[in-house]
C-alpha cells in the first residue's frame, strides 16, 4: 500500500493533474466535435489513469476520509447535468465511479468483505440489466484500488495495469486504443518529479471536470442552432 516516502511531492501531483485535465479536454473536444480524430482520443486514454491514481494518493493523505468522498460525491452531483445533457446518457459521471472505489479502498483496508461485494455488484449489474450504469463500470472502479495495493512497486503496477487494460478492452468490446491509458500509468511511476513545479488550488481540479462539461454542452447548443 502507499507509503510517504513512496509518494510523489506535490509539484509532480500537480503537474500530472494539469496532464490529465488537458488531455481529457482534449478526448471531450474529439469525441463531440471531432469523433473522425482517433488522435484526440488516444490523447485522452492517457487521462483517467492519472486521476485514478491520484484518487488513490488524496484517499492515503486526506485527514478525513469521510470528508474526501463526501466532496467527490458532491462535484459528482453537480456534474451529473452537464454529463447526461452534453453525452446524451442517463448513464453516471466518471466521478461517481471514483467515488465508489475510494469507497471500496476504505473497505478493503478495514476488510469490510460484505461491502467489497456489494460494491461490486453496484458497479457491475446495472449494465447488464440495462440500466443506467457508471462510466468505465468496474474498470474505473478497480484502477484506482490496484495504485493503492500495490504502490509499492512500479513493475507490478505496470504489470497489473496493463492486464486489467486489456481485460477491459477484451470483455467489454472497448476500442483498442483503451491500451493507451498505460501511457498514463507510466506518466505517473515515471514523471521527473523535480523539473516541474506549478501550484494550484486543489478546488480547481474538482471545478474543471463540471465547468468543462457545461461549456462544451453551450457550445454544441449553439453550434446546433447556427446549422438548423
Amino acid at each position: 500500500m502507499f507509503s510517504p516516502q513512496k509518494i510523489p511531492g506535490k509539484q509532480h501531483n500537480e503537474i500530472l493533474k494539469l496532464i490529465a485535465i488537458i488531455t481529457m479536454l482534449i478526448d471531450h473536444i474529439g469525441l463531440i466535435f471531432f469523433p473522425e480524430s482517433t488522435f484526440m482520443r488516444i490523447l485522452g486514454r492517457i487521462a483517467f489513469p492519472i486521476f485514478a491514481f491520484h484518487i488513490a494518493k488524496g484517499y492515503v493523505h486526506t485527514s478525513s476520509k469521510m470528508n474526501y468522498i463526501s466532496r467527490l460525491l458532491i462535484f459528482a452531483a453537480i456534474s451529473q447535468i452537464p454529463y447526461m445533457f452534453l453525452l446524451q446518457t442517463y448513464n453516471l459521471n466518471i466521478l461517481f465511479t471514483l467515488t465508489l472505489s475510494v469507497i471500496l479502498i476504505s473497505c478493503i483496508q478495514y476488510k469490510k468483505w460484505y461491502w467489497i461485494i456489494l460494491i461490486g455488484f453496484i458497479v457491475i449489474i446495472p449494465k447488464y440489466l440495462q440500466l443506467p450504469s457508471f462510466e468505465y463500470t468496474w474498470y474505473g472502479l478497480i484502477m484506482p484500488v490496484i495504485f493503492y495495493l500495490y504502490a509499492d512497486s512500479k513493475n507490478k503496477l505496470v504489470i497489473y495495469q496493463s492486464i486489467l487494460t486489456i481485460l477491459f478492452i477484451f470483455l467489454e468490446s472497448e476500442k483498442i486504443i483503451q491500451f493507451f491509458a498505460i501511457f498514463g500509468v507510466l506518466l505517473c511511476l515515471y514523471f521527473p518529479t523535480n523539473k516541474f513545479k506549478i501550484y494550484l488550488n486543489k478546488f480547481f481540479f474538482y471545478w474543471f471536470y463540471p465547468v468543462h462539461l457545461t461549456i462544451l454542452f453551450v457550445i454544441l447548443w449553439i453550434q446546433q442552432g447556427i446549422t438548423k
